[in-house]
């Protein structure tokens, strides 16, 4: 299920615009409880117990945590990152799924951890199929696989712990090559970035927090920004380092690391919706400045180490980015 090269490492939370995805914990048993506990929740799953008590919810935090370490499944939590409020739990084990509190259904944050996990699953894990279902009458979730590229394969019978007897359902899989496929098919302009992994001399690499009135607000990545026209991307990041946390830097001090090509969906927080676009970064590595760095924008920044990433969001496209660093600079012993 997860891949060699990121076992043994800090599973990093997902970070989408309204949500974050990360390892259940233990703090998360109790509102588990209160959501699980409910009989339109569990007849809508075929394993989770009814009545759902604090047992269970433990029970269920020990698989979820021994899933990830032994790399065998991925549950996750969804959390909506304004209020930090414990909403549901997404997964990727057999099928991929997912269930919300009844208070957050209608609101597209289903389909929005969904879509997260998808992502995850088809351009960091690699997996090269996903299968789901689905409750026939369960118009809601039937939407959110089909809007999200996958393809009816037949029906079956639904058991649950929720409900006596069988209903009828519906089965979904989606392939890794359809997945690309569909989205070459979208348009998207390429949006140049550049960003710099500044190292201090304790080894720790300077992030930055994105600003209230930007999308992915609260997200937090390295400092850098879009490339302007006639700039090279050493150019760029000079004057965006300046600007953003008001340091000086040479382009001699700037190494070329590696890169990253990410394409981003429409978010759906958004009204308007964003249209989509793909991101192409590169990153440098940076141990040589001027000045002391802080938000010249208003934004937080914060210094940390690699096992600081799973209290710091990323967006979706610096996940794998993050773990690449750790492989080139790691070894080196530059950043600790």
């Amino acid at each position: 299920m997860i891949p060699a090269f990121l076992r043994d490492r800090p599973f990093l939370p997902l970070a989408t615009e309204r949500l974050v995805l990360r390892p259940l914990e233990d703090k998360d048993a109790v509102p588990l409880t209160t959501l699980a506990n409910d009989k339109r929740v569990a007849e809508r799953l075929a394993r989770l117990p009814h009545p759902y008590t604090l047992a269970d919810a433990h029970k269920f935090i020990s698989y979820a945590q021994d899933g990830i370490k032994s790399g065998t499944h991925v549950e996750l939590a969804v959390i909506r990152r304004a209020d930090q409020t414990f909403m549901g739990v997404v997964g990727l084990e057999d099928e991929i799924g997912y269930w919300l509190g009844r208070e957050f259904w209608g609101q597209n944050y289903g389909k929005e951890a969904a879509k997260a996990l998808i992502h995850f699953a088809f351009l960091i894990l690699q997996k090269e199929n996903l299968v789901g279902s689905s409750l026939a009458d369960n118009t809601a979730s039937r939407r959110i696989f089909e809007g999200l590229g996958f393809k009816q394969t037949g029906t079956k019978e639904c058991t649950s712990r929720g409900y006596e007897g069988t209903r009828p359902g519906v089965t979904y899989a989606l392939s890794q090559k359809d997945f690309l496929e569909n989205q070459r098919a979208i348009r998207r302009p390429i949006v140049w970035v550049v960003a710099a992994a500044l190292i201090n001399e304790k080894g720790e690499l300077l992030l930055a927090k994105r600003p209230s009135d930007k999308t992915l607000a609260g997200v937090w990545e390295p400092p850098g920004g879009k490339i302007e026209a006639g700039e090279t991307p050493e150019q760029a990041l000079v004057r965006e380092l300046k600007e953003e946390i008001g340091v000086d830097v040479q382009e001699e001090d700037l190494e070329p690391l590696t890169f990253l090509s990410y394409p981003y969906d429409s978010l759906l927080a958004e009204s308007p919706p964003s249209q989509p676009f793909h991101l192409v970064m590169p990153l440098y590595l940076c141990q040589r400045w001027t000045g002391t760095p802080h938000g010249a924008e208003g934004q937080a920044l914060a210094w940390v180490r690699y096992a600081d990433l799973v209290r710091f969001p990323l967006p979706p496209a610096d996940v794998l980015l993050a773990h690449r660093l750790a492989d080139s600079l790691i070894p080196k012993g530059i950043w600790v």
